[in-house]
């Protein structure tokens, strides 16, 4: 038993996570008391790393905004993607039931297509601008 605890623990290996490298306390807020500006190094999966600044009243804070910024932000990106996706198919279908006509459903097909092939150029722009 405690073999196979040691060889699975030797084949497991974490999978590389963007990771806080360094972090320095920059300065005090002049606009809000007690809470202070902090630099973060961040090193990503891609083994690049960049400086964000942060506020909170300790550092821990501060981390801990920084990444519920990030998580919101990613979370707001895919509610947009998923529903301007939905209105782009749902509502052809829905007209093309009511009316009995299905060029409606291969509009929205097409579309989905074109949806989709702009969403990925506009991604790609934005992820090389950052």
């Amino acid at each position: 038993m405690l073999k196979n605890c040691l060889t699975l623990q030797k084949n497991y290996r974490m999978k590389t996570r963007r990771k806080a490298v360094a972090s320095e306390l920059v300065e005090e807020s002049k606009t809000n008391p007690g809470y202070f500006k902090y630099r973060f190094t961040i090193r990503d999966v891609d083994g690049s790393e960049r400086v964000i600044p942060a506020y909170g009243k300790d550092m821990e804070d501060a981390l801990e905004r920084l990444t519920w910024t990030e998580r919101s932000q990613k979370k707001m990106y895919n509610i947009v993607t998923i529903s301007a996706l939905l209105s782009v198919v749902i509502v052809p279908s829905v007209i093309a039931g009511i009316t009995d006509n299905p060029r409606w459903v291969i509009g929205s097909i097409g579309l989905t297509i074109l949806f989709g092939i702009v969403m990925v150029r506009v991604d790609k722009y934005f992820s090389k601008t950052k």
